[in-house]
C-alpha cells in the first residue's frame, strides 16, 4: 500500500467521475484541492480530494476506488489518511464529507471512523446535476452531510479506530 500526495493532473478522470459523475463539479474542487492517490500495481487505484470548505473546516470532496479493487479496505484506508492529514493540519479543526442519501455503504463507513450526520441537503443531486443518479436502485436525490472534530476527543478515538468492517 502506497498513499502520497499526487497532482491532480495524475488522476485517471474515470477514477474521478466514479464518485462525482459532473466532470464540471470535478474539475471546480480539482483547483484547489489536496490529492492523495493510493498506489497499487503501478497504477492509482484510489484517490481522496480534500479542500478547505471555510476557515478551520475542511472537505472531502471525492474519494474514489477503482471497481476492480474495491471491498479491500482502499476507501477506509483513503479517508484515515484524509483525517490524519487534517489532525496535522493546524488550520484544521473540523472534517466534513458529504454524499448520496442512496450510498449506503459509504454512510456506514463515515460513521465507523467517526462521523456523525449534521444536515440533509434535500434534493441537491435533482437540482445540481442533469441526469438521475441510481445507486442499488435507488435514486440519490439529497445530500447527506457529516462532519467530525479533528482536535480533541473524537479525534483520539478516530485514530485508534481499526477501520475494519
Amino acid at each position: 500500500m502506497k498513499i502520497q500526495p499526487i497532482a491532480a493532473a495524475q488522476i485517471p478522470r474515470d477514477l474521478l467521475l466514479l464518485a462525482d459523475p459532473s466532470w464540471a463539479q470535478v474539475t471546480a474542487y480539482l483547483s484547489t484541492g489536496q490529492c492523495y492517490g493510493y498506489q497499487q500495481d503501478g497504477q492509482v487505484v484510489g484517490v481522496v480530494v480534500l479542500t478547505t470548505l471555510k476557515t478551520g473546516v475542511w472537505e472531502v470532496k471525492n474519494i474514489a476506488v477503482a471497481p476492480e479493487y474495491q471491498h479491500r479496505g482502499i476507501a477506509k484506508a483513503l479517508l484515515a489518511t484524509a483525517i490524519a492529514v487534517c489532525q496535522a493540519a493546524p488550520t484544521c479543526d473540523e472534517l466534513q464529507i458529504g454524499t448520496g442519501n442512496s450510498s449506503l455503504r459509504q454512510l456506514a463507513i463515515y460513521q465507523h471512523a467517526g462521523f456523525e450526520m449534521i444536515a440533509v441537503w434535500v434534493n441537491f443531486f435533482v437540482d445540481n446535476y442533469p441526469d438521475p443518479i441510481y445507486e442499488d436502485g435507488l435514486q440519490c436525490k439529497s445530500m447527506v452531510r457529516l462532519s467530525m472534530s479533528t482536535t480533541g476527543e473524537v479525534a483520539q478515538r478516530v485514530e485508534n479506530e481499526s477501520f475494519t468492517n
